[in-house]
């Protein structure tokens, strides 16, 4: 029999992790060696068992979950993470792929689909929710990779983008950017068109969600 895939489960909601780690023990390909309550406590369990697979909660009590997983990356180059969270935002997925996450969960997701993300990182492979993959577009031949719907935006795009999540009219936001009302309108439809978003009440949800501006 092949050696298991050992992995380490950190989340600091007991239920969750409790969850996490009973279908990840009852899968006879892989076992559970550690578990934490927060980054810290997620940093020294890797360090400790140098699992193939660290599942990985990404609001934690601790240090930056990000700076977390750079860290790792360099102390323990061939310990995968799983990111396991509610949170599928543009902004988080781009954050995490930026360092290094190959899989990034739901935690709306099939609790089994844990154990299929972990066996395909465990050969090397990505593995992302539905919900995720539905906000990643296809690879740019340009950039070489695929990038988040948030990503395509130009800069200028994203200052119309906050002006109408702050609720201002379209010839308000023409007079504080100095642009004609047309322009704003055009560029309003060309974020639209790139969130896959058609209506102004979800756009401005969309900039409170992923932090372009405060509720």
């Amino acid at each position: 029999m092949p050696e298991p895939i050992t992995v380490v489960v950190a989340d600091d909601h007991a239920l969750i992790r409790s969850a996490v780690v009973s279908i990840v023990n009852s899968s006879p390909d892989m076992r559970v060696v550690g578990e934490a309550e927060t980054t810290e406590g997620a940093h020294d369990e890797t360090l400790k068992h140098s699992p193939r697979v660290l599942v990985l909660d990404i609001d934690m009590p601790g240090k930056d979950v990000f700076q977390l997983v750079i860290e790792l990356r360099r102390d323990r180059p061939n310990t995968e993470v799983l990111v396991l969270t509610g949170n599928v935002h543009d902004s988080l997925i781009k954050s995490s792929r930026q360092v290094g996450v190959k899989g990034y969960l739901s935690k709306a997701d099939r609790i089994e689909t844990v154990v299929d993300a972990i066996r395909e990182l465990a050969k090397g492979n990505t593995f992302n929710s539905p919900a995720v993959r539905d906000r990643i577009l296809p690879v740019d031949a340009k950039r070489g990779a695929g990038t988040t719907k948030g990503e395509r935006l130009s800069d200028r795009e994203l200052e119309v983008l906050r002006y109408v999540g702050r609720g201002f009219a379209k010839k308000q936001i023409a007079e504080m950017m100095n642009i004609s009302v047309k322009t704003v309108d055009k560029h309003v439809t060309t974020v639209m068109d790139k969130l896959d978003i058609h209506d102004r009440v979800e756009l401005a949800r969309y900039a409170i969600r992923e932090g372009l501006i405060k509720a």
